[in-house]
């Protein structure tokens, strides 16, 4: 047992889940491996969607050459590259779709960095959209970026609001990842995800489908792209994928789309691949 792990033990922030049987955990698809057959097929056919997205998006290069790395930021309400959380594609996706779609309400559960973004969106774009914020412990003082803050965890507060998002309003999901009983991820999936308006625009991040978890993450036992992965298997015409950026960071045509951005010497060293996944209700 490392460090790290004889940390994880004793602290009393972490919990610890004991297993009747040992459980490999190890990616089955990509990785070395073939990706998943059915979901690459499902995820690829809507590429002319990624591709048009991607293109609208070169319209704010020069707002993207002009956001700092971590290390050089000092205002910690400006969002960052490099930030450890949002990477390069994800940070681009929501500043743009925010405009692209210009929703009433953005609510999203899991704030910090993702706050940041939308709020400099919205400011920088003149759009009218509502923040709400949840999140017991944000991962930044975002409160004062946000119109409404609920400091609580998702599975124990009355979502029946969410229920209200219309047309191109966007419930951005950046949550603990993890399917276990009473979890945000078995709320979201189990509760409210199905009954969701058409024409919302869902957005779940850390998602790396038609591909596994990646071999650095199979510790985490993150399960929430396995919930993902059946409903877009069992149920292809409830939504529309629209920007699955890790999949687009892996594809070489359509990564390419956005080089005008990254070629920029200001962003040499900026992490450029994406974990967010994009989808409208139909």
């Amino acid at each position: 047992m490392n460090i790290k792990s004889l940390y994880k033990f004793l602290s009393p922030k972490f919990q610890t889940i004991h297993l009747e049987y040992k459980v490999n955990p190890i990616p089955r698809f990509g990785w070395g491996k073939p990706a998943h057959e059915e979901l690459y097929k499902t995820i690829n056919s809507n590429r002319s969607v990624y591709s048009d997205l991607l293109k609208y998006y070169l319209q704010y290069k020069n707002v993207f050459r002009g956001i700092k790395t971590a290390d050089i930021e000092t205002n910690e309400d400006i969002i960052a590259w490099n930030n450890g959380h949002l990477p390069g594609l994800d940070i681009i996706a929501l500043y743009s779709l925010l405009n692209y779609f210009k929703p009433e309400k953005y609510i999203e559960v899991g704030s910090g960095n993702s706050t940041k973004v939308a709020h400099k969106s919205i400011k920088e774009n003149n759009l009218k959209t509502i923040i709400t914020s949840i999140d017991p412990f944000p991962r930044a003082n975002i409160d004062h970026l946000a119109n409404n803050v609920i400091r609580k965890p998702f599975e124990d507060i009355d979502y029946n609001f969410i229920f209200e998002l219309k047309e191109n309003d966007i419930l951005f999901i950046d949550n603990s990842h993890r399917a276990l009983p009473n979890s945000d991820v078995t709320v979201f999936f189990l509760e409210i995800l199905h009954k969701l308006n058409p024409g919302v625009i869902v957005h779940i991040h850390d998602i790396y489908l038609p591909y596994d978890y990646p071999n650095f993450m199979t510790e985490r036992f993150y399960s929430e792209q396995y919930l993902l992965a059946c409903y877009l298997l069992s149920n292809k015409d409830r939504f529309e994928v629209i920007s699955p950026n890790f999949f687009i960071s892996e594809d070489p045509e359509l990564k390419e789309i956005l080089n005008d951005v990254w070629q920029s010497k200001e962003l040499t060293n900026v992490e450029k691949h994406g974990g967010s996944f994009w989808m409208k209700v139909k």
